[in-house]
């Protein structure tokens, strides 16, 4: 069994996608972690948005579950843009591997995510004047990996080109700017390392070890079928956009009331309300967003994990009710959040959206499906989505 640890819901299942699209029978695990015959299993943690002493904790926990269920390799999905606890996460999985050297690969270049020369490059610009460095919660040093690597509490990490050398021990983190960068690394790994990174790593990882025993891959052409709820818990700068253009073209965007975040007797009143306009919406509407608010781009966002709380509120009321077919969510703390709300502890890769975008089933709720997205990502196109 290949294992992977995934510190957000989003970066879970757009690693089990890559998985499914190779052929691997796959499946995420969000709770307990469970003996499963599957290829691959992907353990969606909630560490980002933790401390990074909780972060360490759980990563280690995690680490110590999966080997006593036989995992062959653990793989370490951080965030592409290195956001979160990277060092905490990353060390607390090598003390208890046992291993003394990290490989760590975070550049996406096929979506034009790149380290060069120890610089972080979003297309042309440096990650810390790019809109990544727009959201607060993980300010960027400045655009050196080095620096952000310590920022985020990885200790004596050293930035290197594919074809240096490694140290005895401590954290590499390697300059890519391409997908021959990629087989070169993927060609590095070996079993004195712990090998950690975002998608474009893992897929090259995979594709070395040759394709899975699943022979056929749905996916999707267009849109999505039946009544969909959109539930755009990131404030990702793209996602607010996103939200801003779906009313633009008349599809129903319900907003959270301020009330549902306040914490004091007037909010169950507000979520229910609020999910009662929702399940209204859906009498006219088949495409039903729910947003944090009116989003505007010059005001600062609320509280995410409240935001996310109420959210995976809304969405339970109004699941339960039956009416929705599909869920498709945006943000990986929100993501959680509702599965943790639909009380949903594992599940299966169905049909690929997009890149970086898969459907899932779960087993308890075999009638609806649920896709999930990083902010930063695009959902199909919306026009598309829109008309189904």
């Amino acid at each position: 069994m290949l294992a992977v640890i995934a510190d957000d819901f989003t970066g879970a299942s757009e690693i089990a996608g890559i998985a499914f699209a190779q052929g691997f029978d796959t499946l995420i695990q969000t709770g307990e972690l469970k003996q499963t015959d599957s290829d691959v299993l992907v353990v969606a943690t909630n560490m980002r948005a933790a401390s990074p002493r909780e972060a360490e904790c759980i990563s280690a926990q995690v680490t110590e579950h999966l080997l006593s269920l036989g995992a062959e390799l653990i793989f370490k999905k951080i965030d592409s843009v290195l956001r979160g606890n990277i060092g905490p996460e990353l060390h607390a999985q090598m003390r208890v591997e046992k291993k003394l050297r990290s490989l760590l690969i975070p550049a996406n270049p096929s979506r034009s995510r790149t380290i060069s020369d120890g610089i972080y490059f979003v297309e042309d610009t440096e990650v810390a004047d790019s809109e990544f460095a727009q959201v607060d919660r993980f300010p960027y040093p400045s655009s050196r990996v080095v620096d952000i690597l310590e920022h985020r509490g990885a200790k004596n990490a050293l930035c290197i080109s594919p074809n240096d050398g490694f140290s005895c021990t401590g954290l590499h983190v390697g300059n890519t700017r391409n997908s021959d960068d990629l087989k070169t690394w993927a060609s590095r790994v070996d079993e004195h390392l712990v090998p950690a990174g975002a998608a474009d790593f893992f897929e090259a990882l995979l594709r070395r070890r040759g394709s899975g025993r699943q022979q056929s891959v749905r996916k999707q052409e267009r849109g999505v079928n039946g009544k969909a709820l959109y539930v755009c818990g990131s404030t990702f700068p793209a996602s607010r956009r996103a939200v801003r253009e779906a009313d633009s073209q008349n599809a129903d965007v319900v907003c959270m009331p301020d009330e549902a975040i306040q914490g004091d007797a007037t909010q169950s009143k507000a979520i229910d309300t609020w999910a009662r306009r929702v399940i209204s919406a859906f009498v006219q509407q088949d495409r039903v967003f729910v947003a944090a608010s009116s989003m505007p781009t010059d005001k600062p966002a609320p509280d995410g994990g409240m935001v996310s709380w109420a959210m995976s509120e809304v969405a339970r009321r109004v699941v339960k009710t039956g009416l929705v077919d599909h869920l498709l969510i945006e943000g990986g703390e929100t993501s959680q959040a509702v599965m943790s709300a639909l009380k949903i502890d594992s599940l299966r890769p169905w049909r690929i959206l997009a890149p970086g975008v898969t459907c899932m089933q779960a087993e308890n709720y075999p009638d609806l499906r649920i896709s999930t997205k990083p902010g930063s990502y695009a959902w199909p196109d919306m026009t598309a989505v829109l008309s189904g």
